[in-house]
C-alpha cells in the first residue's frame, strides 16, 4: 500500500479543460459505455464483466428501475498535462499523442428521494486527479438536487442494494465475478472529499474434504433465480437488507440486480418445512478469470471464445447471497443449505466459494466464519453531503 500511496504522488496526472457530458438517447450512451471502460481497460487487475450484457444494459437503460430512478449516465473528459514530482514547476500540456481529451470519470447517477432524499453514484470510477472527482461530485450532487436530493453515496454497484463500495486492500489478487474493483488510489481519492458511510468484506469458504453433516429439517429443492422476486420475494429481502446502504429495496431493483446476475450461470436451493418455504441460497460458477483473459468478450473472436469456454468447469465458485426466515433461524437450517452449497462446489471441482460481499459485523459474516470462512477483499461506501 505504501508503493501506491508514493507513486499517487510522483506520477501525478493533472488535467485541464474539463467537459461534463450527460447522456440523453442511446447513441450518446454508446460514448458514455466508452468512457466508462477506457478509464479501467489498462489495468492489469482488473476483471471486466462480461461486455455485451454490460453494454446492453447501460446503453438501452430500459430496465424499470432505473426508470424509477431516472437513471442519467454522466461522464466527463479532460486534456491531460503531467508532472515529473510533487514539487516540479508548473506542468505543461502533453501536446504530442494527448491532443484529444480523454475520459477522466463516470457514473450513473440514481436519484431516488423516497430513500431519504439520497442518490447514488452506481459504478462510479475516476482517474486519479482529485479535482475530476471534486467536478464529477458536484455536477451529480447539481443535477440530483432537481429531484430533492441532498446526499451523494458511492460507489453504488448496478443497484445500490448490492454490490458497491470501492476496494481497500487485496489489490493484487482477482477480484471474483460480480465483485467491485478499483486501483488502489480510489479509496483514497474519495476520502479527500466524502466520509465512510458502510463497510463490507468479501469472505473466501474452503470447499475441502471433509464436507460438513447438517441435521436441519428442511427438504431442499432446486431454486429459479426469477421466483426470487416472485412466490420467494420475503427471502430475497432478509439476504440483502442487512447489507444494503438503502433503507428499503422495491422488486423493480432486485429484479435488475437478478438480471445482471444471470450473466452467468446460476444455481439455487430452496428449502422448506412443510411446504412453506423458510430459507434459500444462490451459487454461480467465478467466471472472473475467463472475462480477464478474453476482456470481458469485447472483441467479437474472444466473445465466441468465451461462450465455448463457460463449458469447462470453473475452479472457484460464487456464493451470491442466500438467508433463511428469522422465525427458522438457529434451527439447522442455514447449516443445511451451505452444507448442500458445499457439496456441489466440490462436485463442481471448484476449491473455495467467494461469499459476498456483505456489510461487516452482521450475522451473515459471523455464521461463514463459523463455518470456517476468512475474510479477504474489503469495501467502503462513501457519502457526499453536497456544499
Amino acid at each position: 500500500m505504501l508503493f501506491w500511496r508514493i507513486l499517487f504522488y510522483i506520477l501525478i496526472v493533472a488535467y485541464f479543460n474539463y467537459s461534463t457530458v450527460w447522456p440523453t438517447d442511446w447513441w450518446a450512451r454508446r460514448s458514455f459505455a466508452g468512457a466508462w471502460w477506457k478509464l479501467y481497460a489498462d489495468d492489469p487487475h482488473w476483471s471486466p464483466p462480461d461486455y455485451a450484457a454490460w453494454h446492453r444494459l447501460v446503453v438501452r437503460m430500459d430496465a424499470p428501475y432505473w426508470q424509477r430512478v431516472d437513471a442519467q449516465p454522466v461522464y466527463m473528459e479532460a486534456l491531460p498535462q503531467r508532472r515529473q514530482s510533487a514539487h516540479a514547476p508548473a506542468a505543461q500540456p502533453l501536446l504530442a499523442g494527448a491532443v484529444f481529451e480523454e475520459p477522466v470519470a463516470a457514473a450513473v447517477l440514481l436519484c431516488a428521494p423516497q430513500h431519504h432524499s439520497t442518490a447514488y453514484l452506481g459504478m462510479l470510477r475516476c482517474s486519479n486527479d482529485e479535482e475530476s472527482l471534486d467536478r464529477l461530485l458536484a455536477a451529480a450532487m447539481e443535477r440530483a438536487a432537481e429531484f430533492g436530493c441532498t446526499r451523494l453515496v458511492g460507489p453504488a454497484g448496478v443497484v445500490p442494494a448490492w454490490g458497491g463500495g470501492a476496494l481497500t486492500n487485496h489489490f493484487d489478487q482477482l477480484p471474483p465475478i460480480h465483485t467491485p474493483y478499483n486501483p488502489p488510489y480510489l479509496a483514497d481519492l474519495l476520502a479527500t472529499s466524502m466520509s465512510v458511510c458502510q463497510e463490507s468484506v468479501l469472505l473466501s469458504l474452503p470447499a475441502l474434504s471433509p464436507l460438513p453433516q447438517s441435521q436441519g429439517s428442511a427438504v431442499l429443492t432446486p431454486l429459479q433465480l426469477d421466483e426470487l422476486v416472485g412466490a420467494h420475494w420475503p427471502l430475497l429481502q432478509a439476504a440483502l437488507a442487512p447489507h444494503a446502504p438503502t433503507p428499503s429495496i422495491e422488486r423493480d431493483e432486485a429484479s435488475l440486480l437478478l438480471q445482471w446476475l444471470a450473466t452467468a450461470p446460476t444455481l439455487g436451493w430452496l428449502a422448506q418445512v412443510e411446504g412453506a418455504p423458510v430459507g434459500f441460497v444462490v451459487v454461480q460458477p467465478d467466471l472472473a478469470p475467463l472475462l480477464r483473459h478474453t476482456g470481458g468478450g469485447r472483441h467479437l473472436p474472444l466473445r465466441w471464445f468465451a461462450a465455448w469456454a463457460r463449458r469447462r468447469p470453473a475452479r472457484r465458485g460464487r456464493l451470491l447471497f442466500g438467508a433463511v426466515d428469522p422465525a427458522w433461524r438457529r434451527q439447522g437450517i442455514g447449516a443445511q443449505l451451505l452444507a448442500q452449497t458445499l457439496h456441489h462446489a466440490v462436485g463442481a471441482g471448484w476449491t473455495e466459494l467467494a461469499c459476498g460481499p456483505y456489510a461487516v459485523a452482521t450475522p451473515a459474516v459471523s455464521f461463514l466464519q463459523r463455518a470456517g470462512a476468512y475474510a479477504k477483499q474489503r469495501y467502503a461506501l462513501f457519502e457526499w453531503n453536497g456544499y
